[in-house]
């Protein structure tokens, strides 16, 4: 994976935004950004992990 911090989250929602046509209003742009910085920094945790051949998906979830 990418390291998140090599990457432009700015211009990513930049290029992505009118990609598919979604306008992205000044007043919340910011923090569209921000979360994407702390997605992907997420994504590295869980990315990171490491699963065997053995491990399976929880059946059922309970709190």
């Amino acid at each position: 994976m990418t390291d998140p911090k090599a990457v432009d989250w700015s211009a990513y929602v930049d290029i992505a935004s009118a990609a598919i046509g979604l306008p992205i209003d000044a007043s919340v742009r910011a923090g569209v950004v921000a979360n994407l910085e702390r997605m992907a920094q997420v994504a590295q945790v869980v990315d990171s992990v490491v699963l065997t051949d053995t491990d399976e998906a929880a059946g059922v979830f309970r709190p």
